[in-house]
């Protein structure tokens, strides 16, 4: 094996790459990458068996890869990513000295690094049986995530809440993510009329999100336990949570009895400020609402205690007594983005519903906590 290569575009491939490696892994060929060099392309696969990436550098119009003999090797990908970071030069040759060693070298520099058997690697299928995959803007995917890959649960305990579930139904597409405390939920319209419903790990879904930054649109195909994203010449397969994810339209109020329009800047900062007072480990906020203002409060079991007053930009009710968790809600306003932000109670033991006015695409319902006085 043995061929040249520009430094930025191995580097881009192997980032990508990376993205797919866990260090405690119990198969030592999957600490590495796959390289695989062909008459005309540069190949990596890595994998930590849950999700795998595949990722291709073509010499067909490109002057940025010349290759010189063919072969296979498996290096450990975190020496391999440092040694082309660290390598001082526009281009990179890498060949077989001996068996397994290979040379990697540019600039003034030269490492030689024990590589594994390419037979070694398992067998990885990157095929898709879906015979209808979508394309949706990777800008419009990656909002998705941001506007609900934050409220999956980080307990194992019911592992279909770590992840996101997206439903097509006709031409919409429901994104759901709940940890049972709060519901993030997206709504958007889609092109095709697609039927599918599956849950995504949302770390998995962390690595896709950057992976594809840079891309306009990605190629989605779903498989009965993994789905595909393609993009430009790469492939990131996931697996899907098998559990049957739980039915979150029934979280949703069918009525709302206050009705609550705030700057969401004030907000944010006034919960920021008292974060750092919990009890038990978490920081519950209690809201008095009237007509012209919020006083929430804080406090623990240690005796600090916070007291902030909020001028509300318009209230409609009764005035309401009730208490949240400080972060949660502070995660919900800041996922709407808006400068104002509408909150819908129906009572102070009853899910409260934020969102943006005017704007159902996009809900996050967060449970109330019980307080005693």
């Amino acid at each position: 094996m043995k061929f040249k290569i520009a430094k930025k575009d191995f580097l881009d491939a192997l980032s990508l790459s990376s993205r797919a490696i866990s260090s405690t892994t119990p198969l030592p060929s999957l600490s590495g990458i796959k390289i695989s060099v062909t008459d005309n392309s540069l190949v990596l696969v890595s994998s930590d068996s849950n999700i795998s990436i595949r990722t291709a550098i073509n010499n067909n119009d490109s002057a940025a890869l010349i290759i010189e003999e063919t072969g296979e090797i498996v290096l450990n990908a975190r020496f391999l990513l440092e040694i082309v970071r660290k390598i001082d030069s526009d281009f990179i040759e890498v060949e077989t000295i001996d068996g397994t060693l290979i040379k990697i070298s540019g600039g003034n520099s030269e490492f030689k690094v024990n590589g594994m058997e390419a037979d070694e690697y398992p067998l990885i299928n990157f095929e898709s049986r879906d015979n209808n995959p979508f394309k949706l803007d990777t800008t419009l995917f990656n909002q998705i995530i941001d506007e609900t890959a934050f409220a999956c649960s980080d307990k194992e305990t019911r592992p279909v809440l770590t992840g996101v579930n997206f439903k097509a139904k006709g031409n919409k597409l429901y994104a759901n993510a709940t940890d049972s405390y709060r519901l993030a939920s997206k709504t958007i319209d889609i092109d095709q009329d697609l039927d599918f419903n599956i849950t995504i790990p949302s770390k998995y879904l962390s690595e896709i999100y950057h992976a594809i930054a840079n891309e306009e649109q990605v190629t989605i195909a779903i498989d009965t336990q993994k789905i595909s994203f393609i993009f430009g010449n790469s492939i990131i397969d996931t697996r899907l949570l098998d559990d049957d994810f739980p039915d979150t339209s029934r979280l949703i109020p069918n009525s709302y009895s206050q009705k609550l329009t705030v700057s969401s800047k004030e907000m944010i900062n006034a919960i920021d400020r008292t974060l750092f007072i919990k009890s038990d480990g978490k920081n519950t906020v209690k809201m008095n609402i009237d007509p012209e203002k919020i006083e929430l409060t804080a406090t623990n079991q240690s005796m600090v205690s916070s007291f902030e007053t909020i001028k509300v930009i318009s209230y409609e009710g009764e005035p309401l007594e009730i208490s949240c968790s400080g972060k949660y809600l502070q995660d919900a306003i800041k996922a709407i983005g808006s400068d104002e932000i509408t909150i819908n109670f129906s009572g102070e033991l009853k899910p409260m519903v934020v969102k943006k006015e005017g704007d159902d695409s996009l809900i996050q319902i967060i449970s109330p906590v019980r307080t005693y006085r």
